[in-house]
């Protein structure tokens, strides 16, 4: 895929300057992005070339800013997609004349409410990526950003004479616009260790799946919040398998109390089901431990469980 490049303003060192470059007026005022994650993305933070985000832009009136809406924003919504260097519109997006907050939601969504955005997670997080879409395991990794008041980088000025004045064009130049984007779901992931009484190796066939989760989120896109739908259904989440002992599923946050029902780890036909309390809480990173013991007779196995919080990395 193309690299493309924006070409935008230099500063000013004094007074007006004059260019001899060729000026392109539908690429110095083109909004581009470069992201970032806080921690890191469901895969190793590197986003891929054809990556899609929405983009939505507010303005400022003064010192007041106007209210993020479904619509009649400055920027309503629009595709960007990454290049391998840049996030750069479907079509031409250009800098607005004033400040601007600037909102960015990953992955690429349509949502109906900026307040109270239901966002469904896949059930199936195992599904590999195709030509047309994420895999599930990445749809369900909801990301959310925002740069706050930012001043245009191109503008012209009026000299003492009221003579207009342009800056000069820096060829191979852009000002970018810097989203650092935060993961407003948690995510989980289950280690599977063998035990000092257990024998052999680790069947090849083991599927984990996580129980009786909420998988709809309420979002807020303003304050880049969610939470668990009150009226959500509880769900089964097949688990992406990251190696033969390592499953990872994201999970919208809520509360699991220890008596429900959590993980069911199956292998050689038969089905393991774990009870165990857990507090999901958004952009962290869940670890469960599942220590497995062949008992003497070697009819069942002996299964201990452990988890721990941290970051998400």
């Amino acid at each position: 895929m193309k690299k493309y490049i924006v070409l935008a303003a230099a500063l000013f060192a004094a007074g007006c300057q004059e260019s001899n470059e060729v000026v392109n007026p539908v690429d110095i005022n083109e909004i581009c992005v470069e992201a970032s994650i806080a921690n890191t993305r469901a895969h190793e933070n590197i986003f891929e070339i054809g990556d899609k985000m929405s983009l939505y832009v507010v303005e400022y009136n003064g010192e007041e800013v106007a209210p993020l809406q479904i619509s009649g924003n400055y920027i309503n919504n629009e595709p960007l997609v990454y290049n391998g260097e840049l996030w750069k519109g479907v079509r031409p997006l250009y800098w607005s004349k004033t400040h601007c907050d600037f909102y960015g939601i990953y992955p690429y969504q349509n949502p109906t409410s900026i307040g109270s955005y239901l966002f469904d997670l896949p059930t199936n997080q195992n599904s590999a990526e195709t030509q047309d879409a994420l895999s599930g395991y990445e749809a369900a990794d909801l990301m959310w950003a925002k740069a706050e008041k930012i001043k245009p980088p191109y503008t012209t000025s009026t000299d003492d004479d009221g003579s207009v004045c342009t800056p000069p064009i820096v060829e191979d130049h852009y000002y970018p616009i810097q989203l650092k984007f935060k993961h407003m779901m948690s995510r989980v992931v289950v280690n599977i260790v063998r035990g000092p009484k257990y024998e052999g190796e680790l069947p090849d066939d083991i599927v984990v799946h996580l129980y009786n989760t909420v998988t709809t989120a309420e979002v807020n896109l303003k304050k880049g919040s969610c939470q668990r739908y009150a009226y959500g259904d509880k769900n089964t989440i097949e688990m992406k398998k990251l190696a033969n002992d390592t499953f990872a599923a994201i999970v919208v946050p809520q509360n699991i109390e220890r008596k429900t029902p959590l993980v069911e780890i199956t292998m050689d036909g038969i089905a393991y089901l774990l009870n165990y309390s857990m507090s999901f809480r958004p952009g962290y990173q869940h670890n469960i431990t599942v220590t497995l013991n062949t008992s003497p007779d070697q009819e069942k196995i002996e299964i201990s469980i452990d988890g721990g919080t941290g970051d998400w990395n």
